[in-house]
């Protein structure tokens, strides 16, 4: 294939449906921008495509200089951090899940933003931007109800303006839930003339109606800190004051500037990024493009956002996906669909790094799941000793269960443990009919327990997971198995058909015929 070659295909791959919609004829346009001055990024990729691994000498100016990780990185880490860093046009991180993907792109945002590198974070799902909500500066978070300069306006008029992030609690301070509760305009517009017109003495005496739960040394403390601060709590009122008394013109003119500070990240799912209503930023040169669950990505979004950067920094995992082969014509993209894989497995090897070290999994877990998850040898290095439930003898249960009994078997095993860590369980459907059922009738004693469907479970974890394994196995895409699999610290319960399971082709079937399996049969009388 050649480079004119290449550029066909990839054209006839976006119109191969037949339908020019708004989006297709937008993404069509910018890729016909990018090939006329295609960025370093999108020349590795093409040459990669076209030639087989190839290594391209020019490099990107970005020159990061040595930097300490502000989240703590193992050595493994460490090295895919350090080519996340270089100058060249792609760095692939491969990893599965709990190998610090997340811990690696957090890091790589926070230098780039400390150097006035121009940021955007993308992930496929909503839950895992999560992780970027609190970064250095206010990140603003991509829609696609409304373009993006509207998007920044109305961020301002809702979040930031409306409440500004000012951290009053000095550094040398531990931080203050109590105090923090006081950065509301209307908690600050009550307590100020008191905490500034009264002695400490009398403070104390005036906060223990409003905090009747605290002791009376807490109080004493809270009261303390409350005057030393009260300067800086009055220029807390005093900026929230003044942004919300702000005019329209003035909102405006603060996000003329946002939009061309480099000091501001853009952090959004792909799908926001690519829908039509956007557009505005698919103009934007940034220095560098980070992004997670890069495996789901299509070779249109690839290229394209490669078009974008002067870096792009892919992190993902390989899984098993099956594309119907539509376009014979088509051959490469469509046997080849898989764009992830296809780069980690032909991008020379200096652009690519393997991580082999997982930190979630309690060891006795990730010995019998990480085999039916990943082809990789994966080393663990979490310490978890805890004991939530010393009368379990085993770290990962499969409680055999009838499909229809599921649900309730789940419901009984959970009012078994102590509503005390209720906090540390977190349940994982495959269905939204599963998880509504489980939310509706589980008792308020038990309301901390995080429920839901897989998706939402990606970035997250739990010291003790039970799985709803109730859905029949041929409708769940091996990806959602592989989250559910990997989200537990210190104990997997999961509650499903074993005869059923073992019949079907996933990584649940590769987990059922480990001999270490501990297999619980629940009789239903």
């Amino acid at each position: 294939m050649n480079e004119q070659e290449f550029w066909q295909k990839l054209q006839q791959l976006i119109y191969q449906s037949g339908e020019i919609s708004e989006t297709t004829q937008a993404q069509w346009e910018k890729l016909v921008e990018i090939h006329d001055s295609p960025s370093l990024p999108t020349q590795l990729i093409m040459e990669t495509v076209c030639n087989s691994a190839v290594y391209l000498n020019e490099r990107s100016h970005l020159n990061f200089p040595a930097i300490t990780p502000h989240i703590s990185l193992s050595g493994n880490q460490q090295i895919a951090l350090e080519m996340a860093l270089s100058n060249s046009p792609i760095s692939l991180i491969s990893g599965t899940a709990a190998t610090g993907k997340t811990r690696i792109v957090n890091n790589l945002a926070h230098a780039a933003i400390n150097h006035s590198h121009r940021v955007l974070i993308l992930t496929h799902h909503t839950s895992s931007l999560a992780a970027y909500r609190n970064l250095t500066t206010y990140p603003f978070l991509l829609s696609q109800e409304q373009d993006y300069y509207q998007w920044i306006i109305n961020q301002l008029r809702s979040q930031h303006l409306a409440q500004p992030q000012m951290d009053y609690l000095p550094l040398h301070l531990l931080p203050d839930a109590e105090l923090a509760k006081l950065r509301t305009p209307a908690k600050l517009e009550k307590w100020l003339p008191i905490i500034e017109n009264n002695s400490y003495q009398q403070l104390t005496e005036l906060l223990k109606p409003e905090y009747p739960h605290l002791p009376q040394p807490r109080i004493q403390l809270l009261a303390y800190r409350l005057k030393q601060l009260a300067p800086l709590l009055q220029q807390q009122l005093k900026l929230s004051q003044i942004y919300n008394n702000l005019s329209e013109q003035g909102i405006k003119e603060i996000a003329d500037q946002l939009m061309e500070n480099p000091q501001i990240p853009i952090v959004g799912t792909v799908e926001e990024f690519m829908h039509p209503k956007n557009q505005l930023l698919w103009q934007t040169n940034f220095d560098l493009i980070l992004i997670e669950e890069a495996q789901y990505l299509t070779w249109i979004e690839l290229i394209l956002l490669s078009g974008l950067c002067q870096k792009l920094v892919l992190f993902g995992e390989e899984i098993s996906k099956y594309y119907p082969n539509s376009n014979k014509t088509n051959l490469f993209f469509a046997n080849f669909f898989d764009c992830f894989k296809w780069l980690k497995q032909h991008l020379f090897p200096t652009y690519v790094y393997q991580l082999k070290e997982q930190f979630r999994l309690h060891q006795e877990i990730a010995k019998l799941v990480y085999p039916g998850i990943s082809n990789d040898s994966i080393q663990t290095q979490s310490s978890n000793i805890n004991s939530y439930l010393p009368e379990t003898p085993k770290r990962l249960v499969w409680q055999d269960v009838p499909h229809e009994n599921a649900r309730e078997q789940i419901i009984k095993f959970i009012q078994s443990l102590n509503t005390e860590i209720s906090s540390q369980i977190g349940i994982i459907a495959f269905s939204m009919e599963e998880r509504d059922y489980l939310k509706d009738n589980l008792s308020k004693d038990y309301d901390r327990i995080f429920i839901d469907i897989a998706t939402e479970w990606t970035g997250s974890e739990r010291e003790i997971i039970i799985v709803n394994c109730s859905d029949h196995p041929e409708n769940i895409p091996v990806e959602y198995i592989n989250i559910a699999l990997t989200r537990a610290k210190d104990y997997l319960f999961l509650f499903g058909d074993y005869d059923l399971w073992k019949k079907h082709n996933s990584p649940i079937q590769s987990l059922l015929y480990q001999r270490e399996l501990y297999k619980e049969r629940l009789v239903i009388i």
